[in-house]
């Protein structure tokens, strides 16, 4: 038997048995004290069901009747006491301030938040959570407010620093330990393959054309000699170009060979270490002019949009390192993680200083916001229409209201036939 439907079968089954028992009277074919008692038990049972019947659905629904009708539909209609009631047994009684604060208090927070996070479950969970949001805000590295706010922290910065003296000793070292020769180097290798380039030659004979020339139009002694030279063969643009071209290249094998003890790289050398000398020693000239070429050099590196590719180049290396595939570096930020929370756990003296920090901060908070917990019940309660009140209301109790009106029957039963037992055999009533 269902439990919402037991209060209409027990009053079914007590307006049966009422009738059962007043057909046999009615027809005679019983006929008895005990006939009456079972009567009188079975008339109170409807009785009590239907009173009980009518007490519960007065809960909850208007019934038409006269005079009585007022006092029905009592839960809509007591509405806002019912309201108000719920929230300050809420917010006083249930919630109260002083409830939660002991509740807080008797409490630890920062070890059971520690001992979730331990847990390898829940650090994939967590992983997986955050990891769409780190991603999203990974990507906006390269913002244009991101790099507009870098580049505004980043140029006052770059004014007013003494590089000279820095730059000086490190031009000292370079020159010293020959750090600077793998670079000169590769300067050498690229200056041999563009003059050896055919456009290369093809200037050369040109410039050795137009110097002909002028040579040609200087004088007109000059301008016989060089024709002289000419019409000789002894002077071809051709030839002459290709000889500097031949003279060059040459020049850059020998010093590729042995720079150490070339003469242009001995005196360059020694140009560059002096130079270091004065910039380290406080020369005002050279160190004004190295500060000054300095901060114009990072200024216009940053008016380059050096900023806003670097942050595109790091937002592309955090992509790929931390969120597109399991590697030794999200490994490694795992282990670290798992150290210092494990470290933090195990440190009483820290779990402590978090817990009170936690308590004091959700007794702030609550201090500050327990209103809201009425406010909170009573606006869900507004929301609700009538109907939906009352269903959710006698979703939760209507089960326990059946047994109110199978109670009603029962007692009501009980006391009938105890009441015509006493009218029978006690005052002989009949």
């Amino acid at each position: 038997m269902k439990k919402n439907k037991l209060g209409n079968r027990s009053l079914a089954i007590a307006v049966i048995c009422m009738a059962g028992c007043l057909t046999l009277k009615y027809f005679k074919v019983y006929e008895g004290d005990w006939l009456e008692i079972l009567l009188a038990g079975f008339e109170a049972a409807v009785v009590g069901g239907v009173a009980d019947w009518f007490a519960v659905r007065a809960l909850f629904q208007e019934i038409p009747i006269p005079v009585v009708k007022k006092h029905t539909n009592i839960i809509v209609k007591s509405r806002e006491k019912l309201s108000a009631g719920i929230v300050d047994l809420v917010n006083n009684e249930w919630l109260s301030k002083d409830m939660i604060r002991d509740k807080i208090m008797a409490v630890s927070l920062a070890k059971p938040i520690v001992d979730y996070l331990l847990e390898g479950d829940n650090q994939e969970s967590i992983r997986k959570t955050l990891k769409p949001e780190l991603e999203a805000l990974v990507l906006k590295l390269d913002h244009d407010s991101v790099v507009l706010t870098l580049e505004g922290i980043i140029r006052p910065a770059v004014k007013n620093n003494n590089l000279a003296v820095p730059l000086g000793n490190l031009l000292k070292q370079t020159v010293s330990q020959k750090d600077h020769y793998g670079m000169l180097h590769v300067f050498l290798e690229v200056l041999k393959d563009k003059i050896s380039a055919d456009s290369t030659l093809e200037f050369l004979v040109a410039e050795v054309k137009t110097l002909v020339n002028k040579q040609k139009e200087g004088s007109q002694l000059k301008g016989w000699l060089v024709g002289a030279g000419q019409v000789l063969g002894a002077i071809k643009p051709q030839r002459i170009a290709e000889g500097i071209q031949e003279q060059l290249i040459q020049l850059i094998e020998d010093i590729k060979k042995d720079p150490e003890q070339h003469k242009i790289i001995i005196a360059l050398d020694k140009q560059l270490y002096e130079y270091g000398e004065r910039l380290a020693s406080g020369d005002e000239k050279a160190q004004a002019d190295v500060n000054q070429f300095g901060e114009h050099f990072l200024e216009r590196l940053l008016d380059s949009g050096i900023v806003k590719q670097s942050l595109t180049r790091l937002k592309v290396m955090i992509k790929e390192s931390l969120f597109e595939n399991e590697n030794e570096y999200t490994l490694l930020i795992r282990d670290k993680v798992n150290t210092m929370l494990q470290s933090f756990h195990d440190d009483a003296s820290k779990i402590n200083q978090t817990d009170a920090w936690l308590k004091s901060t959700l007794l702030q908070l609550i201090e500050t916001h327990h209103h809201k917990i009425g406010e909170l019940v009573g606006e869900s309660l507004q929301k609700l229409s009538n109907v939906e009140l009352v269903k959710q209301i006698e979703s939760k109790v209507g089960e326990d209201l059946q047994y109110i009106r199978l109670n009603g029957a029962i007692v009501g039963g009980i006391v009938g036939m105890i009441i015509m037992t006493l009218k029978i055999f006690v005052l002989n009533i009949h």
